[in-house]
């Protein structure tokens, strides 16, 4: 009696290991499939130095760009770009606004200074930062 208890505790033992390895492996997948971005649509997640291990940590994808033949122009291809299954966060951008981001003052301040430095002693130079 005490022998099939066991054997029945092991057995369930060995459906909670299939189970979770199925499902490890479901995720695995799915992970794998957010990261089939065409060169073209992907959006960098990384920057210049960026490992594999650092991308990935950041829950990027990490695809180094295929040299398809010497005419192909990989510069600008990201290694490390976000999953596809990554909302676009450029959509929640307000593109309008209603006043041009800095005082009425400031915009005066740097309009005279501008002004001041076109056409330096009558040549039609312009001096980025003149000597005062």
């Amino acid at each position: 009696s005490d022998d099939a208890s066991v054997s029945d505790q092991e057995k369930m033992l060995i459906l909670e290991g299939a189970l979770f390895v199925g499902l490890l492996l479901a995720a695995v997948t799915a992970g794998q499939d957010s990261c089939n971005v065409a060169d073209g649509d992907r959006w960098d997640c990384g920057f210049v130095g960026t490992t594999q291990a650092s991308c990935e940590a950041d829950g990027c994808c990490w695809r180094p760009a295929l040299l398809k033949n010497s005419s192909s122009n990989l510069r600008d291809t990201p290694w490390c770009f976000y999953p596809s299954d990554l909302e676009n966060p450029c959509n929640d951008i307000k593109w309008s606004a209603d006043s041009p981001g800095f005082t009425q003052e400031y915009y005066d301040i740097m309009y005279n200074n501008y002004a001041a430095n076109l056409n330096i002693d009558g040549s039609g130079a312009v001096v980025a930062a003149p000597d005062t």
